[in-house]
């Protein structure tokens, strides 16, 4: 019966459709000027009341993403600044027959530009298997603040993802020559790696911020003498590579963790592009 039952649901699953979500989005002085998308992929215009940039909040109607699912977003900025963030965290279910999900994310950064690439975590429960590229091309004059947020399993009901797929690449360009590569490999018995003090250190969660600007290493140390004075019961390092700020954080309770990452990103955009010291709040939700 076991066999039958399980024979029916891959019967299933191969007749299901897989999600293609696609997102374009441009700005221009400051203000959307081309927008287009398709299911289950949206972007609603968010306006706190206050004097920060122009803002978009994506959204995924399908409430997460499956093995099979494939989603595609692309961002240009020319002369302007502006915020794309997740309106909510992103959940990686289970996947079936070892199906990767795919998510690619590409942003270009044109000249006297500034971008804000803010997500919410990413929620990768048992067996899920992703992989997800970002990639970001920067103009000689322009600049950009963006960042991911990696949670092992729902930790608040005490899962820990021992045995999921994670490659996660990072990518920085500018002036069409690559600058900064990484690259996140996670495949299974995350316990050995959480183990170890050269990777999770006993982390269930971390995260990467990378600040892409012209005096990264005068910044680095406006950012560290910062933490040093604010932060000082999480595992947090940075470094600079190519005028690439580059920093890492973990931890075991992801609330701990989002808290840092808000912490050095409202550091970051007030104290060093003097920018409101707020996120918004739909992020916070």
């Amino acid at each position: 019966i076991k066999k039958r039952f399980k024979a029916i649901l891959q019967s299933n699953y191969k007749n299901l459709q897989r999600v293609n979500g696609k997102l374009n989005i441009s700005f221009s002085k400051n203000e959307i000027k081309d927008l287009h998308y398709t299911t289950p992929l949206r972007v609603f215009t968010n306006d706190d009341g206050n004097k920060d940039i122009k803002s978009v909040a994506v959204v995924n109607t399908s409430g997460g993403v499956v093995s099979g699912d494939q989603h595609s977003v692309n961002v240009r900025v020319e002369n302007s600044k502006a915020m794309v963030f997740s309106q909510s965290a992103e959940k990686i279910y289970k996947s079936i027959n070892n199906t990767k999900a795919i998510i690619n994310n590409e942003i270009i950064v044109g000249e006297n530009s500034w971008l804000e690439w803010l997500p919410q975590e990413t929620i990768l429960f048992e067996n899920s298997k992703l992989i997800r590229n970002l990639k970001i091309h920067l103009d000689k004059n322009s600049e950009s603040l963006i960042g991911e947020i990696v949670v092992l399993g729902r930790l608040a009901k005490g899962e820990f993802s021992n045995n999921i797929y994670l490659k996660d690449s990072i990518s920085i360009y500018k002036d069409s020559k690559l600058q900064w590569l990484d690259i996140v490999l996670l495949e299974d018995e995350l316990s050995k790696t959480k183990r170890s003090v050269a990777r999770l250190n006993g982390a269930n969660c971390f995260f990467t911020i990378v600040m892409s600007a012209v005096k990264a290493e005068k910044y680095e140390s406006l950012l560290n003498d910062y933490i040093e004075r604010n932060i000082n019961d999480l595992f947090i390092s940075t470094t600079v590579v190519n005028n690439n700020l580059i920093v890492r954080g973990l931890a075991k309770n992801p609330l701990d963790l989002r808290n840092l990452f808000s912490k050095i990103w409202i550091f970051i955009r007030s104290e060093i592009k003097g920018l409101p010291p707020f996120l918004p709040k739909l992020w916070w939700v």
